[in-house]
């Protein structure tokens, strides 16, 4: 049984812990928060303000960071420095440099250490790298994840919402458009020039909304966008020379995987075994870490250091 420790207690927390109810393997055990009333409302046997006296509890296993993007650095290394492994939400760190730093934090003392990202763990997209070679190559990838976030409207209102500030490193290219990202990362690898716009919408200036260029010298042109402002397609569309496939639903959940070939009828592909999007990424780090398969590890440790860089290269080309 992995005993785990949750730092933060915002929006995703109640769905990872649902997530990890769900999955065999895993038990939560304490919670720590700003608010004590706020980190109690879980129903976690043991709830702490104070981060240190947490991970100085001998029974932890791993911690998942839950906090707002940029507090992530400084948490995870507190928890690899306190001798417990760690599951750190998206996005992963603020630069490559503290990536790297907390991967050879972990290594140096024997830890284990993931980014919690859902989709490149689905049986869908899996199924996705199968299917591809049978489209011929793909000249052009079209991703979208765009919602209008109730949040929203009470940002422009003057609500203060840690994913719509610079302070917390918020926005529609971090928050969201990072799953579009990852998925074609995770096929295609390092893009070789990248380029990103955004709309700013609001009155500090974020980007609630976005379109990121891919451009691969092998002839591949995806492009991503993502918004938090307003209300769009979802899913992914890969267009071969030799046939397409769609991809149903957000790009966080893979719903359904649709193949399309000249002359055939649709083949349509529903492979995940959970309901739950976050269920099979914990699977995974679950066997990983019970197997004790750094290998396994590296790949993924590879792909974070990968979209880690993707977003910076978004942000220093970004235009308005």
């Amino acid at each position: 049984m992995i005993r785990v420790a949750i730092a933060g207690s915002g929006r995703i927390v109640p769905q990872m812990l649902e997530a990890m109810q769900t999955v065999p393997g895993y038990e939560v055990v304490a919670i720590c928060g700003r608010s004590r009333e706020k980190a109690s409302r879980f129903g976690i046997p043991d709830v702490y303000t104070d981060y240190a006296q947490m991970l100085a509890r001998p029974d932890i296993d791993f911690v998942y960071i839950a906090l707002p993007n940029s507090l992530h650095f400084e948490a995870a290394k507190q928890a690899l420095l306190a001798g417990r492994n760690v599951l750190c939400e998206k996005p992963f760190t603020s630069t490559v440099a503290q990536a790297e730093e907390l991967f050879a934090l972990a290594a140096e003392r024997g830890l284990w250490i993931f980014e919690a990202i859902s989709n490149i763990h689905l049986p869908n997209f899996r199924k996705v790298q199968e299917l591809l070679p049978q489209i011929g190559p793909v000249r052009l990838v079209h991703a979208d994840y765009d919602e209008h976030f109730p949040r929203y409207d009470q940002y422009l209102g003057g609500m203060h919402i840690p994913v719509f500030t610079h302070e917390y490193e918020g926005g529609a290219l971090r928050d969201i458009n990072i799953y579009c990202l990852h998925i074609i990362l995770a096929l295609y690898g390092r893009p070789d020039k990248v380029f990103y716009a955004s709309n700013a919408c609001g009155p500090n200036a974020v980007g609630t909304s976005g379109a990121a260029t891919l451009v691969y010298d092998s002839g591949l042109v995806a492009v991503c966008t993502a918004s938090m402002d307003s209300e769009g397609p979802h899913g992914f569309y890969f267009q071969g020379e030799r046939g397409a496939l769609r991809v149903y639903g957000l790009p966080n959940f893979f719903t359904k995987v649709e193949l399309l070939l000249p002359g055939a009828a649709p083949q349509v592909f529903e492979l995940n075994r959970y309901e739950h999007r976050l269920c099979h990424q914990l699977e995974d780090y679950r066997d990983i870490y019970e197997r004790g398969d750094r290998a396994a590890a590296q790949r993924l440790q590879e792909q974070t250091l990968l979209i880690t860089d993707t977003l910076v290269r978004c942000e220093a080309s970004e235009t308005r």
